[in-house]
This record gives structure tokens, sequence and C-alpha cells, in this order.
């Protein structure tokens, strides 16, 4: 599959939702193309200090998009599913299309005793955000593999540390490392 990238210094993950200012042409381009294949577009995480495009990243899709008070353009997206991007090829504007090969999402998982907190809290946090938490509904938050890929979504932690969790077949890593910083056993 080839998809028109776009690498930033954020993370999104299947199920995640995110809004981001599009006001480079070759992004005005990547919107208009996703729009209108309706294939959507890879979000691959961005290693900032080395300028690194991560290899494992999310096919995402254009939710809604509105003109911004200073008149550029806000996209809200929504991640669909994991990719790895085999390579990428930079076109005169800049855009970079990558060859990804889908891969699976993390499987669901119930949350367990020992990890309902770490619902508990991402639910504290998302309610102080209702415009954010009316992307999601109650019981994902009863799915730690859910809960999990929410948390490195919005924890302010290298994008090494996330790249460590992401790139696994399920969330286990990463809610041992939730648990590691988070102070609970």
């Amino acid at each position: 599959m080839k998809l028109p990238l776009f690498p930033l210094p954020i993370c999104l993950l299947p199920e995640g939702f995110t809004q981001l200012r599009i006001f480079e042409p070759r992004y005005k381009r990547l919107v208009a193309e996703s729009l209108k294949s309706a294939q959507g577009f890879g979000l691959c995480m961005l290693e900032q200090q080395s300028n690194l495009i991560q290899p494992i990243g999310t096919l995402a899709h254009i939710i809604d998009f509105e003109t911004l008070a200073d008149g550029m353009l806000g996209i809200l997206v929504q991640g669909i599913q994991r990719f790895e991007l085999k390579q990428f090829v930079s076109e005169s504007d800049g855009l970079k299309y990558g060859e990804v090969t889908l891969l699976d999402n993390w499987p669901r998982a119930p949350i367990t005793p020992n990890d309902r907190y770490l619902s508990d809290m991402l639910h504290t946090i998302f309610s102080q955000y209702p415009k954010h938490l009316q992307h999601y509904q109650k019981q994902q938050f009863n799915d730690i593999a859910w809960v999990c890929q929410r948390w490195l979504e919005i924890l302010p932690i290298a994008p090494t540390d996330k790249y460590a969790c992401i790139n696994t077949q399920d969330h286990l890593i990463a809610r041992d490392f939730l648990r590691a910083i988070l102070n609970k056993p």
C-alpha cells in the first residue's frame, strides 16, 4: 500500500484522535489527496533530534476539517490501523510517500483490578477536556490495550520510549512501562 506520509513528533495510535494545523503546501496537498482517495494518510512519529522517521506508524483518516481563526486549515484525524513503513520517497514539494504494510492492531484485553487505576486516571484526565472525551465511548475505558494507547499518545515522554512500546504486538510492554512511570506495581 502506498500512502502520503505526515511525519510529526506526536504519537497517534488506532482509535485515537488528534487535531492538526495544516499550513505547508505539501500537507495541504496531502489533505486534498487523502480526502479525494478516502484512503487516508500515514502519520509517523518523527524523532526531532535526529529527524528520523520511525518505521511503525498509523493509518489516519480525516474525520472533520475547518478554517481556524488564523486562517489555517484545522483537521481532526482518527488513527485506524498500525503499519510498518518499508521505504519512502520525497516528491519535489517535500511530500513523502511510503510503501507500507498494514499490521494487526493490539488485541483487546479486559482491565484487571491491578490496572483499573490506569483507566480511572485516564478518564479523569479526559473528563477535564469534554471536547476530547466526546470522541470516546465509555466501554473503551474497560480495554487495557486501548487505555495504554491513549496514555502513550498524551504522556510527555521521549519518542524513543513511546516507540519501544508501540513496536510490539500487544499492550504488555506499554502497560509495564506505564506502571513503572506512574509508580504503581
